[in-house]
């Protein structure tokens, strides 16, 4: 059964999540500065779409780039399993809107980024490839939940993104012959709410084009997704030249998923961290503040 999520917000959570009066959350809904409904019983309701971008333009909420006590309370609050059984129901039915506000209220309710991308949105796709490894969900509906959880990552990337106009500048990308591009989407919204500039070169980018871009672009960072190596050798000798370019230009180089994984791997393909989770990805950049 689909779980239906909490799309809008109350007068109570707002002055809550933003240490602020109930008046003054009513005052900004009356002078039209935070857009809101009314029930049936006219009790103000927040779209939580509306109260993300409100929060970014306002600078409210937990500070962004810091493990603060907010954070860690929010992921102690954040309920898991709930969330990650809610988004797999709205994604598998391609509700798009329902994914999008299940991340967007989780992030609200003050779970980082990292957590929403490890605990819900890789826990959920990784059922989605086990049922369509057991035959349980055809190609057509994998595709289904694979867009749909896709446009949900990219609504709360537009939410959350803080870049300014001295903003570091990074690059992710998918490796050559590599398709699945939802971890990429991921990374970019991951950088973006840690206030970088980050752009998207999608899938299948081979090493030799991205040292190409990098020595042009010079980027500060760059983060590389592969699920599988399938020409192991061949991508291993372009991605010398791509490093050579990187280190030549200071650019740090994160890569990740299961076509980095293993020692062996790893030492024909050297990096600034190879990351196992998007928790590990957000350390590393607090790391560099």
């Amino acid at each position: 059964m689909t779980l239906a999520p909490a799309k809008f917000l109350t007068t109570r959570q707002l002055a809550r999540l933003w240490h602020v009066s109930e008046a003054t959350i009513k005052r900004w809904a009356d002078t039209g500065q935070l857009s809101s409904g009314r029930t049936v019983g006219g009790h103000r309701r927040f779209p939580v779409a509306d109260v993300m971008r409100f929060q970014t333009e306002r600078g409210l909420g937990a500070p962004v780039g810091a493990a603060t006590q907010a954070e860690a309370a929010g992921a102690a609050l954040f309920d898991t399993s709930q969330t990650d059984q809610q988004f797999f129901a709205a994604i598998t039915d391609g509700h798009a809107a329902e994914a999008a506000a299940l991340l967007l209220e989780a992030h609200m309710t003050g779970a980082p980024l990292e957590h929403i991308f490890d605990e819900v949105v890789t826990a959920s796709m990784r059922r989605v490839g086990d049922r369509w490894e057991s035959d349980e969900m055809s190609v057509a509906e994998e595709h289904l939940a694979t867009s749909t959880a896709a446009h949900a990552v990219e609504s709360l990337a537009g939410s959350v993104r803080r870049a300014g106009a001295h903003a570091p500048r990074a690059v992710c990308c998918a490796a050559e012959d590599e398709l699945h591009t939802l971890p990429v989407l991921c990374a970019q919204a991951l950088l973006g709410g840690a206030g970088w500039e980050a752009r998207n070169l999608g899938g299948h980018t081979p090493f030799f084009a991205l040292a190409e871009y990098v020595s042009k672009q010079r980027p500060a960072l760059v983060c590389v997704s592969s699920t599988m190596q399938r020409e192991l050798e061949h991508n291993a000798r372009d991605y010398t030249q791509f490093e050579a370019a990187a280190r030549a230009r200071g650019t740090r180089v994160v890569l990740g998923g299961e076509g980095f994984r293993g020692e062996s791997v790893r030492r024909k393909f050297p990096a600034d961290l190879h990351a196992e989770s998007f928790r590990d990805l957000a350390e590393f950049l607090r790391s560099l503040d």
